[in-house]
């Protein structure tokens, strides 16, 4: 019976891992900020995904020829943009997008070079996690099943030999 315990604590370890890889690849590649956590400090030099909603009679430029200026609204401050890329088939006014650039702090404005797709990452991620766990869940359960049941088997007789004369 130890071993079946020791196969499991093994599977959730695993699983523990990737859950960790798999939050930091997120953190790291996927993950977004509000233009109001620009606007309130952020290094310019680094990379930003900014996420936010194209203000209402703010687009100017051609964005078809990939040269934009707008301003992103957050929740409570709007960010200056400056667009220069490939054409965004998603820019329009009233539109939330995910701008990948850099945040000039002296001229209080962000430099964007590509959009991203707006996904909702919680909502996916939390029902592979559900489906996951109710498998888990399953498979330890049928597993501990046919051991206990194997265990038993092996306990009891099943082939007693004929008494003879």
């Amino acid at each position: 019976m130890t071993g079946f315990y020791l196969r499991w604590a093994g599977v959730i370890v695993i699983v523990g891992i990737l859950a960790l890889l798999t939050s930091q690849h997120y953190e790291k590649h996927l993950s977004s900020v509000s233009p109001d956590m620009v606007v309130t400090g952020n290094d310019s030099k680094t990379t930003l995904r900014v996420q936010g909603m194209v203000k209402s009679g703010s687009l100017t430029g051609n964005p078809e020829d990939g040269h934009a200026a707008f301003e992103l609204l957050g929740a409570s401050n709007s960010l200056k943009v400056q667009y220069e890329g490939p054409p965004p088939e998603n820019l329009r006014e009233l539109k939330t997008l995910i701008l990948i650039g850099q945040w000039d702090a002296e001229n209080k404005l962000f430099q964007a070079r590509e959009t991203a797709l707006v996904t909702n990452y919680g909502y996916v991620a939390s029902a592979y996690i559900v489906a996951l766990l109710a498998l888990i869940a399953f498979v330890f359960s049928m597993s501990r099943n046919v051991t206990f049941l194997y265990q038993e088997i092996k306990e009891s007789k099943i082939y007693e030999p004929e008494l003879g004369p």
